[in-house]
């Protein structure tokens, strides 16, 4: 393996690595640089790692040196329909429909991207949109907020429930 660092300069990576995944890149870089005889299937085991991991951080330090093996962030909107600015404006435009009195749901907001894109989406994609922009979901109560509880009691009691299993008919 072609030595990029030297050793004492990898030992000191593997000191100040800053995750746990970061540290075992540098393990691996720095056994394979001490050890070279030893297999990779062998460097694998020790360091946790899978064996085509092993050689894939190696390939990567050699081709690319240490800046290479840094690791770079692998998220991302990959599948996204629209960008998150164009998502903002269209939650601007429902938004200003709801302080106006209508209520907003998911099948509005599906409506709303299926407008400004042209084509159908999915019933998701309206509440992945909604969870991603932190809107809640509000429902009515289940009382008045205002009405006296005493009385709702009282109804509880004093109202029968007529209801006949299957089984039992009135014939």
């Amino acid at each position: 393996m072609k030595h990029i660092l030297s050793i004492a300069e990898l030992e000191i990576k593997v000191k100040k690595a800053d995750t746990i995944e970061q540290y075992r890149r540098w393990q691996v870089i720095l056994l394979r640089a001490k050890e070279p005889e030893m297999s990779v299937k062998k460097v694998a085991e020790l360091c946790q790692v899978a064996y085509k991991t092993v050689t894939q951080w190696c390939w990567f330090y050699r081709t690319g040196g240490a800046e290479k093996l840094l690791l770079s962030g692998r998220g991302g909107r990959y599948h996204s329909l629209m960008s998150e600015q164009a998502e903002t404006e269209m939650l601007k435009t429902l938004q200003e429909k709801a302080q106006a009195g209508h209520v907003v749901t998911a099948l509005s907001v599906k409506k709303a991207a299926e407008k400004i894109l042209g084509r159908p989406v999915n019933k998701d994609y309206a509440y992945n949109v909604l969870h991603r922009h932190n809107w809640r979901k509000v429902m009515p109560h289940t009382y008045h907020p205002k009405g006296n509880k005493e009385v709702r009691e009282a109804f509880k009691k004093t109202t029968r429930i007529f209801w006949i299993p299957p089984s039992m008919s009135l014939d």
